[in-house]
């Protein structure tokens, strides 16, 4: 996980999205059974956990959302980690203008190598693309 402060005080957090231990034995379970390396699409389909299980992720708040377990304004999938591992230690900077640039590797293309995927977007991109 890695944050930063956006100009207008609010947090930007990205990580990979990992749901609680006991959502994750089962989903592992459910996936080696079924043959499937991408986490989010057996969470998708049984319910279980995220639906963003093992993607490439963003989370938006403040800090107090963040101390008192709160779910903050939203939640946001950079990229589908088609792989349920191998993803996400991300780098993440605020350019002087507010934009963020937010990078990390991760499986993007089936049967491919990972390989590094950077974004440039400001919070106020993201607030309209959502309606906020």
């Amino acid at each position: 996980h890695v944050l930063k402060y956006a100009p207008d005080g609010r947090l930007l957090v990205v990580f990979r999205d990992n749901s609680p231990a006991h959502f994750r034995k089962d989903l592992d379970k459910i996936a080696k059974e079924k043959g499937e390396v991408n986490l989010s699409e057996v969470a998708k389909s049984t319910g279980l956990g995220s639906p963003t299980e093992g993607d490439w992720v963003g989370w938006v708040g403040t800090w107090k959302d963040l101390i008192k377990g709160r779910k903050g304004q939203y939640r946001i999938r950079f990229k589908d980690n088609i792989h349920s591992w191998d993803c996400c230690y991300p780098g993440v900077e605020l350019l002087p203008d507010g934009t963020f640039v937010v990078t990390t590797y991760g499986h993007w293309e089936k049967d491919k190598e990972p390989y590094i995927l950077s974004v440039r977007v400001t919070l106020k991109e993201l607030d309209a693309r959502l309606g906020n």
